[in-house]
């Protein structure tokens, strides 16, 4: 996919066809649609999750990724992820920074949850728009699940998508149509085509039908009129969808008498026709989008001149004047060639520029998929049995990517379930629950492509205020995009006449490990400090100095803050997280085996650690690198994934003419280039981040050097936390010998004034034992859920293959692997295995 050449393309694609007073309107809405997709452009997540369903006590694995239309985001720095309950308050939140459109966390779950939690994730640049498009996923707490019979449905479940709005109507609105009038778990809803019938126009009517749990639901029907008598039959022809037509009458009402697939009777009435107005019809036709507009016979001036606007990720892509004042119809096609898989959405505006109708149709040019692969090597389900497998991506481009492996009995298989590419390309755009999404991207025939349009007409989407652009209004920014953690200083107990200008602040931040950063912060025009671009985890000690200002330091009370967004307690309970369907009974029983298991062998644990604790235990002898190690670094800088140099007793260190030119070719991926101009390093497209002892520096402090002053090397492949901005080159850390002395670092820097500041979510490292090294206590079941968990697999044209190595627990017979990812070109990919 091509970016540059996809919108060369669109404007090639827009038809101007507009003249006369209709012009400028037009070129307002669609300067500004275009403005509005430049300026503004909408994220969207999807979330990547070790496994469906939990236990108390467990952890929840997940890796975030992040778009913007068709592309990853560049846009947000923070991820945002809570826990919440269906009341919506909020049991847990984390912060935790975005690298490379992505970002990766965990949440320990505690024994107080309730039955179901929800997980919401956002960044604050999406809380300026539909806040209905933040991630969502209801999460099932398996050893708190009880089974429960099913219910009729709370009025603020949706059983399915949003109707259209109205013609005429503000876009935002829906039509509603009225339930069944018989009690019922199971509703009918229909959904006019472009938004709304009109009365004397043949009209497509969409219909979707589903049971308490917004699950679909077959049906079978008539539509009858007010005198009885029979104007059309329906069916619904996939998971619980339909359509039929309809060319309503003047005078005439319809309901729709129908029976379930349970041979339940229902009558539900159909929405009242307009009596003046348009209706539009679309269909794909090879490489064009085809339309059919008509209006009323006797329609006011106003309809007799049409404009027609299709566009795809808020850009123009075609418009055209529409002439009905001899003919109350009209067709045309939208040529599709440039378009890449997505949505294009096309609206109808009178004669005034007022929003008609408007349609949703997707478009599947198979694009949007790269090659990866999983390969297992060596492959065994015995009890604690090594297995090895290799990541391959056979591309030039870069490619992000996480791997979770799990018992097979949690992930209860579902090929059609929501992943990666269903939900970037269909359900991150749309409103309401979408069953068995991936189905859709099975295959792109005509089967398939008809009901995929039937989710283009019973599903809302993200829609414009046509007349605050029409008005030249663009959206009030609430939330502006965050560049990682600030530094942020206010004082109070003095006035802003009583601070000079230009006034400095000495700020040192302390990490728990004894690390720090200097800064030095100068008012600005509002009496702020601020320092952006920051990211340090956990929390750390602020200590501050005025500069040259005893005045301030003796009235003067500095109060910090990082930046980040604030959420409420509570959170107003959302439409899109429905009632959680019931549990497959298998998942059920097999996730509270785990339970049950970790709660024995926690008791079986603690006997043994009180025997334990009146015998002398030797220690197994530590490697010289884990000795390196604890004797080196700290904080972040130790263990990690990296790759380590012991130079204290490495003779070919001796020779090399400095630090650089003894990595050279010793590190994968790692390209570093030495000459007269000093050495250059880049790994993944970026500079490594370089640091000395743990302090940042730059090249020349490590470079004049001597390498027998070096004792340690650590090279951080890519992306390293510890480094500002999210380390994308990752780092190399150097550590010069030292005796026996300890740390020089203190707990506290003498005559400056403290305070302490909140960082990201302190990451946690997945554990994956090595039984080919580790004694173990062989009486104690090992009963791990999830086998392994990778968060970041990354890949280039350099380094594109990657070998797994992971063992097995005592109990799972079947595992199941399954691989998700992007480019750096927005294609996705996902591969699903079973080892058994």
């Amino acid at each position: 996919m091509n970016c540059i050449r996809f919108y060369r393309s669109l404007i090639a694609l827009a038809l101007v066809l507009f003249s006369g007073l209709g012009a400028g309107y037009a070129q307002q809405i669609d300067s500004m649609l275009n403005l509005y997709g430049e300026r503004y452009p909408q994220e969207k997540i999807y979330v990547h999750f070790d496994k469906p369903a939990y236990n108390t006590g467990e952890t929840m694995w997940f890796k975030s990724y992040l778009y913007a239309g068709i592309l990853p985001s560049p846009i947000s720095r923070n991820f945002y992820a809570e826990l919440l309950d269906q009341n919506g308050k909020v049991l847990q939140q984390k912060i935790m920074p975005i690298y490379e459109s992505s970002s990766s966390g965990h949440f320990d779950l505690p024994a107080n949850l309730p039955p179901t939690v929800v997980f919401r994730a956002y960044t604050t640049w999406m809380l300026n728009f539909d806040t209905a498009f933040l991630f969502t996923k209801t999460i099932r707490i398996l050893n708190k699940t009880v089974a429960v019979a099913p219910q009729a449905a709370p009025a603020a479940i949706p059983q399915g998508g949003t109707a259209k709005p109205a013609a005429g109507a503000k876009p935002g609105t829906a039509t509603t149509a009225a339930a069944s009038t018989v009690p019922t778990a199971v509703t009918l809803r229909f959904f006019p085509e472009g938004g709304d019938m009109v009365t004397g126009i043949e009209s497509v009517v969409a219909v979707k039908v589903t049971d308490v749990y917004g699950l679909p639901v077959n049906a079978e029907g008539s539509i009858k009129d007010n005198t009885g008598a029979t104007v059309a039959t329906f069916s619904t022809t996939h998971d619980g969808m339909g359509r039929f037509t309809l060319e309503p009458q003047s005078g005439k009402t319809y309901v729709a008498e129908w029976t379930d697939e349970k041979k339940q009777a229902h009558k539900t009435p159909l929405p009242d026709a307009r009596t003046t107005g348009v209706v539009l019809q679309c269909a794909p036709t090879g490489s064009r989008q085809a339309f059919i507009i008509k209006r009323s016979q006797e329609a006011p001036e106003n309809l007799k001149t049409l404009y027609l606007l299709g566009y795809f990720n808020s850009q123009v892509v075609y418009k055209a004047r529409l002439n009905l004042a001899q003919n109350f119809m009209v067709s045309g096609s939208i040529p599709l060639e440039g378009i890449p898989t997505g949505m294009i959405q096309m609206t109808v505006f009178d004669a005034d520029w007022k929003p008609l109708a408007e349609r949703i149709a997707f478009v599947n040019k198979e694009d949007y998929f790269f090659t990866s692969r999983v390969v297992p090597i060596t492959k065994s389900t015995e009890r604690r049995a090594k297995n090895t497998m290799v990541i391959d991506v056979p591309d030039t481009l870069r490619s992000n990517l996480s791997l979770a492996i799990t018992d097979a009995g949690l992930t209860k298989a579902d090929p059609d379930a929501d992943n990666i590419v269903s939900h970037m390309l269909l359900g991150g755009d749309l409103r309401g629950y979408i069953h068995n999404p991936y189905y859709y991207f099975t295959g792109n025939d005509d089967t398939v492509r008809a009901h995929l349009d039937l989710v283009m007409l019973t599903n809302g989407w993200r829609k414009f205020k046509w007349d605050d652009l029409a008005a030249g209004k663009l959206p009030v920014i609430k939330f502006p995009r965050e560049n990682y953690l600030s530094l942020n200083a206010t004082l109070t107990g003095v006035l802003q006449s009583q601070v000079p200008k230009n006034t400095q602040l000495n700020v040192f931040l302390q990490a728990k490990d004894s690390s720090r950063q200097l800064f030095f912060l100068t008012m600005d025009s509002t009496g702020k400090f601020q320092q952006e671009g920051l990211v340090f985890f956990d929390t750390v000690s602020v200590f501050y100095q005025f500069n040259n200002s005893k005045h301030l330091a003796n009235k003067a009370v500095v109060n910090f803050t990082n930046g980040t967004h604030k959420s409420a307690s509570t959170i107003k309970p959302d439409t899109g997280w429905r009632v959680p369907m019931p549990l497959d009974t298998s998942l059920l029983n097999r996730g509270k085996y785990f339970a049950s298991e970790a709660d024995r062998l926690k008791v079986e644990s603690d006997k043994k650690v009180k025997t334990l604790e009146a015998v002398t235990v030797k220690a197994k002898q530590k490697s010289k690198q884990q000795q390196m190690d604890e004797k080196y670094t700290s904080g972040l800088f130790s263990g990690g994934d990296a790759t380590t140099f012991d130079l204290t007793d490495d003779v070919a260190a001796m020779g090399a003419y400095n630090i650089f030119s003894y990595l050279q070719g010793r590190v994968a991926g790692l390209q570093i280039t030495t000459g007269g101009g000093g050495s250059q390093l880049q790994w993944r497209n970026a500079t490594p981040a370089l640091f000395l002892n743990e302090m940042p520096v730059d090249v020349s402090a490590i470079e004049n050097i001597p390498v027998s002053d070096i004792a340690y090397v650590k090279a951080f492949r890519p992306p390293f936390f510890g480094a500002t901005g999210g380390g994308a080159g990752g780092a190399i850390a150097i550590y010069t010998k030292k005796g026996g002395e300890g740390s020089s670092s203190t707990s506290n820097i003498g005559g400056l004034d403290k305070s302490r500041l909140t960082g990201y979510a302190m990451p946690k490292e997945f554990y994956s034992p090595d039984y080919s090294k580790e004694t173990t206590d062989a009486s104690l079941p090992d009963v791990r859920p999830t086998i392994y968990w990778a968060p970041y697999i990354l890949t280039d044209k350099n380094n594109h293959k990657l070998t797994i190595t992971f063992y097995n627990n005592d109990v799972s017979k079947r595992l199941r692997v399954v691989l998700e990812g992007m480019n750096e070109e927005g294609q996705l990919t996902r591969v699903e295995k079973i080892i058994e």
